[in-house]
């Protein structure tokens, strides 16, 4: 009987030497993945540049400066960086639109309004009477012909088309709930009192609608023509020649027939670029980290003429994001390279030809980072990539034979 109890404690303490034993060979095994998915190198192109070098500067993320002015709060100037397409703004004007004045006054503005159909289509649209002696009320839907408040207008049309610069220059100024100088708040009333003086030679006697609720305006009228005053005279001091700029409101004028005019804004965009082969050096990259899970991602590049690292990007990034990287060179540039290194160990993965001997752009692809979008110096906006043809012969002495030879594509 003893004997079967010693034989029994001796089984029991196998089962758990033999479970302790799975346990450290699964923990061991966890790790060694671990490590294993740590080290992970994706498709790297070998061997690093010997003429990198990183110290401990390198590790030290750069902002670089642009080298052009990212926006202006002038409202003359606008947007430095971007030209304003106001001639593809006018081109896709329709001649007629189909619609209603939903509210008189509006929200924040004369009237509110409904256009029914193109591309001008939509509800609640701020609009502003710039004749008195014609009527609109609250109806529709009626034909109005439409006009750029810029562009060629009808001969005899409008009394005074050369202020619509000044009015034009109003649309694009906070005023509505702005403090007045003189003291008190702007409201849509004081904004509509201006651009009726500026493009009609009667103003309102009595001026019931630039009030809400309705016919207040005579209770202090001289405190309210005052206020409307002072944007007129802002107007003139400041909007002479006034053209909107990439992201400010164009004057659209809707004139029905036999009824008010009435004006509109909407939104100029930027002219869209042509692109062109690099040209210069890459200044911009946008990139796609095309892998199936997360990765630590730094970049580099050299310092200006040095063999010095500058780390210009670092992030951990999941499939398919997006980034975008600018040059940290005095000239905004990359130099000849870019160095990208994978993984929270930072191994050496590739490198991207950035002086513009490759002719990247869109389409182009280095191990998993895809060029989405750049810029190059003396190009401008890239082009897509085409895969060059190197139509060679299989034969030792051509240029490239080695890439013919074995597949290689850079």
């Amino acid at each position: 009987m003893k004997q079967l109890k010693k034989l029994f404690l001796l089984m029991i303490l196998v089962v758990l030497a033999s479970c302790q034993n799975e346990t450290l060979t699964e923990a061991s095994s966890l790790e060694e993945n671990e490590a294993a998915m740590e080290e992970e190198i994706l498709v790297s192109d070998g061997e690093e540049d010997e003429t990198f070098v990183l110290n401990d500067e390198s590790e030290n993320l750069v902002t670089p400066k642009l080298t052009f002015s990212k926006f202006s709060n002038s409202s003359k100037s606008g947007s430095t960086d971007c030209i304003p397409d106001i001639e593809g703004l006018e081109e896709s004007l329709p001649d007629v639109v189909s619609a209603r004045t939903t509210a008189k006054p509006g929200n924040e503005a004369y009237f509110d309004l409904e256009i029914l159909d193109t591309n001008l289509a939509g509800s609640d649209i701020p609009a502003w009477c710039i004749e008195i002696l014609l009527d609109l009320d609250i109806e529709g839907p009626l034909d109005f012909a439409v006009y750029s408040s810029l562009g060629d207008l009808p001969e005899g049309k409008f009394l005074h088309p050369e202020n619509f610069d000044l009015v034009n220059w109003i649309l694009n100024q906070p005023f509505i709930g702005a403090e007045s100088p003189g003291g008190g708040t702007y409201t849509y009333g004081h904004v509509q009192w201006a651009i009726w003086k500026l493009t009609d030679d009667f103003i309102c006697n009595n001026c019931s609608n630039l009030t809400n609720p309705i016919r207040q305006w005579k209770d202090d009228e001289d405190n309210n023509i005052r206020k409307g005053t002072e944007i007129l005279e802002a107007a003139q001091a400041n909007g002479e020649g006034f053209t909107p700029q990439c992201g400010q409101k164009l004057g659209i004028i809707l004139s029905p027939e036999g009824k008010q005019s009435i004006i509109i804004t909407k939104e100029v965009p930027p002219l869209e670029e042509e692109c062109s082969d690099c040209e210069g050096k890459v200044s911009e990259l946008e990139l796609e980290f095309d892998w199936y899970r997360s990765k630590r991602v730094k970049i580099y590049q050299k310092k200006e003429n040095t063999c010095y690292g500058v780390k210009v990007f670092d992030k951990v990034l999941e499939p398919g994001e997006k980034f975008t990287i600018n040059g940290a060179n005095s000239d905004g540039t990359f130099g000849k390279y870019i160095y990208i290194y994978i993984g929270n160990r930072c191994y050496y993965y590739t490198k991207i030809k950035t002086n513009c001997y490759t002719k990247i752009g869109p389409g182009y692809t280095r191990g998993v980072f895809n060029v989405v979008s750049g810029r190059s110096t003396q190009g401008g906006e890239l082009c897509e990539y085409v895969k060059p043809d190197y139509n060679c012969y299989r034969h030792w002495g051509c240029k490239y034979y080695s890439k013919c030879r074995y597949g290689w594509h850079y």
